[in-house]
């Protein structure tokens, strides 16, 4: 169980450096936008701001996916859950978290192969010419991160203590 531990706190370690990457993304999108809008009234608009601050406004989102699962800050279904039994509370978050699991792991999968074609085909955005791959491949990499954590919440449901 050793491994699994290395595998949770490295996990842990991620989820708490995306977590500070995602609030990162949203000081520089209000900063961006900031100085854009002013740039805008002085008939200087900051050049390229709108592709930057979809970027990342996209890995904003990414990032604080295994954060806001970590802390059931998702949209849950908790009415209809309390009129369950803890039993049946438990087999039915064991089932969407497995499912959640596998779902983050496809996505992540499919996202690898879209970031390279992407690569491949040498896409860039259109004003700053960046490469859009690597968005990409972060977001994927973001959708592991998550999968991970979610099985560790699944696997925390069952296991011995150690692992909570």
């Amino acid at each position: 169980m050793n491994g699994m531990n290395k595998l949770w706190k490295a996990t842990a370690f991620l989820s708490r450096a995306m977590k500070m990457g995602g609030a990162a993304c949203l000081v520089i999108m209000s900063a961006l936008t900031c100085v854009d809008v002013v740039g805008r009234f002085f008939k200087h608009p900051l050049f390229g701001s709108v592709e930057l601050v979809g970027f990342m406004g996209v890995l904003a989102v990414a990032l604080s996916l295994p954060f806001t699962h970590e802390t059931n800050g998702h949209i849950g279904v908790e009415i209809l859950m309390r009129r369950f039994s803890s039993r049946t509370q438990k087999v039915m978050e064991t089932i969407t978290g497995l499912l959640g699991c596998v779902l983050f792991a496809l996505v992540a999968w499919r996202m690898a192969v879209h970031a390279l074609h992407l690569k491949q085909s040498g896409e860039v955005s259109i004003n700053l010419q960046l490469p859009e791959y690597i968005v990409v491949w972060l977001v994927a990499a973001c959708c592991v991160v998550l999968a991970v954590t979610i099985l560790k919440g699944v696997i925390d449901r069952f296991g011995p203590s150690e692992n909570k």
